[in-house]
């Protein structure tokens, strides 16, 4: 967790509105953080949680026990990883074979932890 609020220091571009950040901890005990890559096409911007992926795999580790997520959305806001970010979160827990804890925090005391199994299923953004 305090990987992920450390890169929500560095957005991208510096004055991005809403910053998604994630950080994920391999199965060596490594954390790898990473903030989100905006597009001005949106479709082209890489989440948080691709961002901590790809940084791990970058340094040869694809075995992921766990991810931290948070923002900088408004108090009383939240949401879970995306549809896309979950799949590539499920593609690596298949790969690995191991479990996968999922924590969402954010800036204001709220931590939430859940199996990956867990949200698969949930909706984003949360209603």
């Amino acid at each position: 967790m305090k990987a992920a609020t450390e890169a929500l220091k560095k957005p991208y571009p510096k004055d991005a509105k809403t910053v998604y950040v994630a950080a994920v901890l391999t199965a060596k005990g490594n954390i790898y953080s990473a903030v989100q890559y905006f597009s001005d096409t949106y479709s082209l911007t890489l989440h948080g949680e691709q961002m901590a992926l790809a940084h791990a795999a970058a340094h040869g580790e694809g075995e992921i026990v766990a991810i931290a997520c948070t923002s900088n959305e408004p108090k009383g806001e939240w949401s879970y990883p995306c549809y896309m970010c979950k799949q590539l979160l499920w593609e690596s827990r298949l790969r690995s074979g191991l479990p996968m804890k999922i924590i969402n925090f954010d800036q204001y005391g709220r931590v939430e932890e859940y199996d990956l199994d867990e949200i698969m299923n949930l909706p984003w953004p949360r209603g």
